[in-house]
């Protein structure tokens, strides 16, 4: 996934006014400036937390 899927997501968002984006599995490094478009976000999604259960 590229900062092209990135800023088709930002734009889909900031045109629907969603409160949640999900740009997490995208590999970024930084967010795209576009991000600005989204004033309503109150939940940004940006990576993957991976739990590691013990079985103790």
């Amino acid at each position: 996934m590229t900062r092209e899927e990135a800023v088709r997501r930002i734009d889909q968002a900031a045109e629907e006014k969603l409160t949640e984006l999900d740009l997490a599995e995208l590999g970024l490094e930084e967010l795209p400036p576009e991000i600005g478009k989204c004033p309503p976000l109150e939940t940004l999604l940006l990576g993957k937390f991976d739990m590691i259960v013990s079985g103790k």
